[in-house]
Order: C-alpha cells, then sequence, then structure tokens
C-alpha cells in the first residue's frame, strides 16, 4: 500500500509539473507574441503617421494635421495617440498646437535619447502598452528629411506616442491557457487510469511477495506467491520464488530435526529459523572445536581452566569459580577462580549441604532472595551457580559472580549454551577421570593401596630435578618384615598379607601427607620422608619399628608378632642420585639383617663390602624373592 500511494503521489507530481510547465510556456509565449504584435502595429501607426504628416507639409496642409492625428487616434485597439515636436523644430517652424507638447517623462526621456521606449500597463481589468517612437532626421530613406529641416542627420524631430488596449488579447490569452489547462488535466485523469491498470497488477505482485517474505522471516515458508501479470519476466520471478521457498521449507524443516538430535531445548537466540539454525551450527562448530582441544588436555583440571575461559567469552562475569566434587575421595576442592579466592564455605563433602547448587542439582541466581545459598561467602553482590553431574561420583559446581545485575542476567541467559559445553565436556571428563584412576591403579600395589616399585622408578627422576633446583631432601627408608618366607611357610599367605597390611598401617601412621611411601618388592618398603632431619627420620623409623612389633596377629588360639629391619640413607647428602640413595638404604637395611634384625641402620661408608655389593634393583615388581 505504501509503495502504490508513493507512485500515485510521484505520477501525479510529475504530470503537475509538466502541465504547469507547459501553461507557463504557453502563457510566457502568448504575452510575447501580443506584446510583440502591438509594437509592430505601433510601429506601423508611426510611420503612417509621419508619412502622413509629411505629405501634408509638403502640401502645405500642416493645418488640418490635427484631423489627421483625430483619425489615427481612433484607430482599432489604439486607445490614445499624440505626437511631440523637438525643440529643433519648434525653433525652425515656431511652436506647434498645445497637445503637440511633451506630455511625460517618456516623451522627454525619447526626445533626448532618440532611442523607443515601451511600457506595459496592468491590473485586474485592463492591459495596456504604451509605445513611444522618434522621428530622427535622415536622408537615407524615402523621405529626405533635411531638405525642409534645418538638422543634421540623427537629430531627433519629434516622437510619437501611442496607448493600446490589449485587455481583448490578454482575455483571449487566458481562454487558450484555459483549454490547455482543460486537455492537460483530462490528459493526466486518463494517464493515471492507465498507469493504475498498468501498475496496480505490479504492486499486488509485490504486496504478496513481501508478505510471504514476512512469513518466512518466521519459518513459515507456506505462502506462495500467485500473479495475474502476463509479462514473461514476472511469472518468471514469481515461478522460481515459489520453487525457492518450497524447497527452503523442506530444507529447514530437516535442519531442525537434525538440530533437535544435537539441542535437548531452545538457545533462545531469535525467531527466524535461518538465523537461529546458523547461530546453532555455529555453536556446534564451536563446541566441538572445544571438545577436540580437551580431547588432547593432559587432565581434568587443565580441562576446567579451558571451559573457565569459555565461560568469560560466553557470560562475561566479573568473576568465575569451579569446584570439583568427589564422592569417592570425599573431597571439594576449587579447580579454578578467577580472583584467586574460594568464595564458598562449602571447602569439603560434608560441608556440601552448605552448597544450594550442589545439594539440590539445580540453578541457584541471588536476584531475589541474596542469601538463598548459606554457603555463599564473596564480597560480589550477585552470583549465578550451576550443578552438573559428570559422572556418579564427580560433579562440577560453576559460580559466576558481579556486582552488576544486568551482567549476572546474562549469565543466566547464557546458562543453555554453557549447558552444552558442559554436556559436550562429559564424555571427555569422564574419560579423563578413567584413564586417571587407571593410572593410578598401575601405580598403586593392589594389597596395601601404596604406590608400587613402578611408581618409584618414575618419580625418581622428578625428585632428583627438585633436589639439583630446589634443594629439596629426603630420608630415605627401606624396610624388611624379618623372617617372612618363614611366616608364609608355617602359617600361610593369608597371614603373611596380614602383616603387610600392619606394617602399612604402622608406616601411615607415622609418616605425613608429604611423604611418599611405595611396596618395593613382597615384604620390603621404601619410604621417602620430605625434608627430614637425620635426628628425625632415625625417630620416626624407630617408632615405625617398635610399634609394629607390639601388634599381634591371631592364628587360631595363637597370637604371634613379626619385626621389621629398616636401612636408612639421606639424599642429597649423602649422594646425588635418588636411585644411589635407595641403594644406599637397601645396603643399610642389609647390615640390620646380618646383625640381628629388629633394628634401625644409618647407612655408613665403612659398611661391609659385601653389602655394598647388592643391588636393590634386581627385585622383580611382581616377585618378592630377589633374583
Amino acid at each position: 500500500m505504501e509503495t502504490k500511494r508513493k507512485l500515485f503521489i510521484l505520477f501525479i507530481t510529475i504530470f503537475t509539473l509538466f502541465a504547469a510547465a507547459i501553461m507557463i510556456n504557453a502563457a510566457l509565449n502568448f504575452r510575447s507574441y501580443s506584446y510583440k504584435s502591438a509594437i509592430d502595429k505601433a510601429h506601423m501607426a508611426a510611420e503612417l503617421v509621419r508619412d502622413g504628416l509629411t505629405a501634408h507639409m509638403i502640401n502645405d496642409m500642416m493645418d488640418g494635421r490635427e484631423y489627421f492625428l483625430d483619425m489615427m487616434s481612433s484607430s482599432k485597439g489604439v486607445k490614445k495617440l499624440w505626437i511631440v515636436r523637438s525643440d529643433l523644430v519648434n525653433k525652425q517652424y515656431g511652436q506647434g498646437l498645445s497637445n503637440e507638447m511633451p506630455r511625460d517623462e517618456i516623451d522627454n526621456e525619447v526626445l533626448e535619447s532618440g532611442k523607443e521606449i515601451d511600457r506595459f500597463y496592468e491590473d485586474l481589468d485592463n492591459a495596456v502598452l504604451r509605445v513611444t517612437i522618434p522621428y530622427t532626421a535622415t536622408s537615407k530613406g524615402k523621405i529626405d528629411c533635411l531638405q525642409c529641416h534645418k538638422a543634421k542627420e540623427g537629430d531627433v524631430l519629434g516622437a510619437i506616442s501611442l496607448e493600446f488596449d490589449i485587455s481583448d488579447l490578454r482575455a483571449e490569452g487566458l481562454q487558450t491557457l484555459g483549454k490547455i489547462a482543460l486537455i492537460t488535466i483530462v490528459f493526466i485523469i486518463l494517464s493515471m487510469i492507465a498507469i493504475k491498470y498498468t501498475v496496480s497488477p505490479y504492486i499486488l505482485f509485490f504486496k504478496r511477495l513481501e508478505a510471504s517474505l514476512k512469513r518466512a522471516k518466521y519459518g513459515d515458508f507456506s505462502l506462495k506467491v500467485p500473479t495475474d501479470i502476463k509479462s514473461s519476466d514476472i511469472s518468471a520471478i514469481a515461478k522460481r520464488y515459489n520453487e525457492l521457498i518450497d524447497k527452503f521449507n523442506k530444507t529447514v524443516g530437516k535442519i531442525e530435526k537434525k538440530l533437535a538430535i544435537f539441542l535437548k531445548g531452545s538457545t533462545g537466540y531469535c525467531e527466524d529459523p535461518l538465523e537461529k539454525a546458523t547461530h546453532t551450527i555455529d555453536m556446534l562448530s564451536d563446541i566441538h572445536r572445544f571438545k577436540n582441544t580437551i580431547e588432547l588436555d593432559t587432565d581434568v583440571d587443565q580441562i576446567y581452566m579451558r571451559l573457565a575461559s569459555v565461560i568469560e567469552e560466553i557470560a562475561s562475569p566479573e568473576a568465575i569459580a569451579i569446584f570439583d566434587v568427589d564422592s569417592d575421595r570425599n573431597s571439594r576442592r576449587v579447580v579454578y577462580s578467577s580472583k584467586g579466592e574460594n568464595p564458598c564455605r562449602a571447602a569439603t563433602l560434608e560441608d556440601a549441604q552448605l552448597c544450594r547448587a550442589y545439594r539440590t542439582k539445580s540453578s541457584v541466581f541471588s536476584d531475589m532472595y541474596p542469601q538463598i545459598c548459606p554457603g555463599y561467602g564473596s564480597t560480589y553482590k550477585f552470583y549465578y551457580c550451576i550443578s552438573y553431574d559428570v559422572s556418579q561420583s564427580r560433579s562440577v559446581v560453576i559460580m559466576m559472580l558481579a556486582n552488576d545485575k544486568e551482567r549476572i542476567n546474562i549469565c543466566k541467559k547464557e546458562e543453555t549454551v554453557l549447558m552444552y559445553y558442559l554436556e559436550n565436556s562429559k564424555p571427555v571428563i569422564e574419560s579423563k577421570i578413567l584413564m586417571q584412576k587407571l593410572k593410578e591403579r598401575s601405580l598403586r600395589d593392589g594389597l596395601t593401596g601404596l604406590y608400587n616399585r613402578k611408581f618409584l622408578e618414575e618419580t625418581i627422576e622428578t625428585i632428583n630435578r627438585q633436589g639439583s633446583r630446589q634443594k629439596t631432601r629426603y630420608a630415605v627408608m627401606m624396610l624388611d618384615i624379618d623372617n617372612f618366607k618363614m611366616i608364609n611357610d608355617t602359617y600361610g599367605h593369608d597371614i603373611g598379607d596380614t602383616f603387610i597390611k600392619l606394617l602399612v598401617e604402622t608406616i601411615n601412621h607415622e609418616t605425613r601427607s608429604s611423604d611418599i611411601a611405595a611396596r618395593y618388592g613382597g615384604e620390603e618398603f621404601v619410604v621417602l620422608l620430605h625434608e627430614a632431619k637425620p635426628k628425625g627420620a632415625l625417630n620416626v623409623a624407630e617408632k615405625i619399628r617398635k610399634l609394629f612389633s607390639k601388634i599381634p596377629v591371631s592364628v587360631g588360639e595363637t597370637k604371634i608378632t613379626a619385626t621389621v629391619s629398616i636401612g636408612v640413607s639421606f639424599y642429597p647428602e649423602e649422594t646425588e642420585s635418588l636411585r644411589e640413595a635407595i641403594k644406599y638404604a637397601d645396603i643399610a637395611l642389609y647390615k640390620a639383617k646380618k646383625s640381628g634384625r629388629n633394628r634401625v641402620v644409618l647407612f655408613k661408608e665403612e659398611l661391609p663390602e659385601e653389602a655394598q655389593q647388592r643391588d636393590l634393583l634386581t627385585y622383580d615388581f611382581e616377585d618378592s624373592a630377589p633374583k
């Protein structure tokens, strides 16, 4: 409708301007023609008067010139006519008639300049043309003025003034303009009817096309565009457009079905299905790229750090904290904090009930109730928390913080997108957790839960680098249950395993979390005491020896005990290699065995050469007996 109105206004404006131009041009031409015609008539009258006066002069009839002038002034169209004598003629022939004197400034100006002056006077009722023409002396025309007048060539002898009433010409011109205007109006009306008949089908076609495009914007591609226009070009356009939206209708439906496979909910991005599909495909592409990236990350913590970067880019909170909850290990730890602080009071799994998001397994928003979560402990005004179960025993809690409510609302709005990232991260995180568990199992002893010899072998080089770079010190203890083979042979392997477990419990009781304990062979253990001084290390070893020897094991109705021998060395005081320090501890252990068992022996270089030649690395990982 808007286009039709604009076209109507455009054509009306063009035709109106065209008609106005025609009428103005006709009016100007008619006025110019009337003006020129009157002037030509004035010149003819002036020549007649001049010739008549000349004849009167030659025939000595100048006394009758007044009658002649009255006859000329009564001619058709002449309103007034009078002649003016110059001073030159008055000097030669005397003063003329009273009406031959100059009547106004125009007469004087013409007599003085010798140039014709034309004036046009017009009002609503009348239109008058005043023409004053000079008579100049000349000897070159039909009449030689210089024969009768004492004048020079070009002198002004007089002038004739005439006034013409051209009101009839003006009226005739107005009538002509009226006829032109009427013809023009009829032409405009006929043209507009023709244009309407010609353009209306095109306007209707574009209105239908606009309606179809509006509906297509919101996913409705069912409205086709019919047309009554016979033009082959428009018909072809309509046909191709209808084919296009029909294809869109089928394609978009397929795209939505395919995307529904990947997405469990709407992203809430927009209503345009094509734009929504584009946005969703871009998002899926980013998620796929993110998933491919985290698959190459080394551990779960690195994945959480990468996830934090994604959250900062998508939701733009002022601060982020990510918590890893492990029910198997009874732990709840901060794996990422953009501000380096723990904004939640739930520090352990026992405190998990303080974390509302983890307890309810739902999102928590502080917009209405700032104290909705009793575990919140940060200074930010608003927080938005998401809890997500990675597996039966592992969960991740994401806390987004801001002082601006608008920013936290963005976090809430983007929750669906973040959940897609978490969904796609889940199998990778589960895989990393499983691989981590498998690795830990491969590095731990199945009976005792301590690290095994394989772990110790992999850790030696790391500790060596720490020792050389950070000057880290370790006291190395090698422990061996005395007469263990006899215990196994006499009471059975179950009793032997019980003593092994008792020794492990004793070691764990007397060592710290920073210390490393490993099962090195069947009944042999290695303990690395972190930053332990000689006196302290010997005290720990002695406590283990005494405590272990006092713990009885029931064998039927009999209770038996066992003892342990311990060798001690120090790294890097006694050697630059941890491997060699373990060997020295084993040499000291050999001395303890040879000197009566159930004792602690500190490694010294003066130990028997036979003991020093023992190779601590000759024990097989699966076999407790030395080769």
